[in-house]
């Protein structure tokens, strides 16, 4: 049994005793690692949450709705009704040269919007996608993926570039997951069920216009249940996550499985719930595994392959996205049972100023959010 293993087991049996997730009643409550605050809007799963700037965040989920929060007040700002069916993905773009910060959306209702946040409207909706849009992501100069049966290419005014329909002898799945890989921002790995595919954007100029191809390069090793978490950690290493709780950090330059962060032996559990599945990572610092597990969330060294801490019963039902606020004093999380809440570490003796000490102490986010400072 891995240490993980033994440090997991042993906080949920501490833990399942009481099956106990806080809550807030009338003051905010603490315990001895949280302070949490709740913003509560969606009607449904919340399932994304995306950092606009310091101030700002965005959530989504099947209800179809997008709501723009403002961190520091814990308020809503603006509320999009974009989809009539779930959002499945969201990403913040900026075009090149240009002040206006846009919003793109993607759906299982087909469609692909691209809203302006400053005003709050859509100002292009594509339905060329014509399938259930799984996955967006930025690529090239003011260039866009969205993936599910198919990979389109597109400008970031929405005009379609190029089209890769999938060998469905080699994929069976939708694509769920796209990553970009190196600096040059022309290779990108997708995941698919439990595979794990290379693909690049090659250009070339015809007649004084520059013609875009989608070319598959390569299909890597695969998880042992399908990948639900693809995230890049620096320029040679990205990471992936799984079903049966399994995170693997691969080269980004050869491609090959480098190390294991993270194995279970018994990852089905009762009536196979997957309790330890990956549901999300986020990366902090080309170094920091931000890790949504099962109910709860942990964070990872990638260097030291620590685990520095967990939390195993952070909501009633799975953690679905996580990511740090505020500069490192604040975690988000947001999960299955439709709420999103906002997790601080304070130690009982430290007052208002000593906080304030502490977040201009020069520590990097991570490091302010566990109170440490990591070497």
């Amino acid at each position: 049994m891995s240490m993980w293993q033994k440090l997991w087991k042993k906080g949920q049996q501490k833990e399942e005793d009481t099956e106990h997730v806080e809550e807030l009643n009338g003051e905010q409550t603490c315990n001895p690692f949280t302070e949490i605050y709740f913003l509560q809007h969606h009607t449904d799963i919340v399932r994304h949450l995306l950092i606009i700037d310091e101030r700002r965040c965005v959530t989504a989920g099947d209800d179809g709705i997008v709501v723009v929060w403002d961190i520091q007040l814990c308020m809503k700002l603006i509320v999009l009704e974009a989809h009539i069916r779930p959002v499945t993905c969201l990403l913040s773009f900026r075009l090149k040269n240009k002040d206006s910060h846009l919003l793109i959306t993607g759906s299982s209702d087909k469609h692909i919007k691209v809203w302006d946040i400053e005003q709050g409207k859509c100002v292009q909706d594509v339905t060329e996608h014509e399938a259930s849009v799984k996955c967006l992501l930025p690529i090239l100069d003011d260039l866009f993926l969205s993936a599910g049966e198919k990979l389109h290419l597109w400008t970031g005014s929405g005009i379609l570039l190029d089209t890769c329909v999938l060998d469905k002898e080699k994929q069976e799945a939708d694509i769920s997951l796209l990553i970009s890989t190196n600096q040059k921002n022309e290779k990108f790995v997708t995941a698919c069920d439990k595979k794990l595919t290379v693909y690049s954007i090659k250009d070339s100029l015809n007649l004084d216009e520059v013609n875009y191809r989608i070319c598959m390069l390569k299909i890597l090793p695969p998880h042992l249940e399908a990948i639900r978490a693809l995230i890049p950690v620096s320029d040679k290493l990205f990471a992936s996550g799984s079903l049966d709780g399994t995170i693997l950090l691969w080269s980004s330059e050869t491609f090959a499985p480098l190390k294991k962060l993270n194995t279970m032996s018994e990852y089905k559990g009762k009536a196979n719930v997957y309790p330890y599945s990956v549901q999300y990572i986020a990366c902090e610092n080309q170094r920091y595994l931000l890790v949504a597990i099962g109910c709860g969330f942990a964070i990872f060294d990638t260097l030291s392959n620590k685990l520095l801490c967990k939390k195993l019963k952070a909501h009633y039902s799975k953690v679905t996205q996580l990511t740090l606020l505020c500069n490192g004093l604040l975690l988000a999380t947001c999960s299955e049972d439709g709420s999103i809440r906002l997790w601080g570490q304070r130690s009982q003796s430290s007052t208002g100023e000593e906080l304030m000490l502490k977040s201009s102490m020069g520590l990097s986010p991570i490091e302010r959010f566990l109170h440490v400072d990591i070497k």
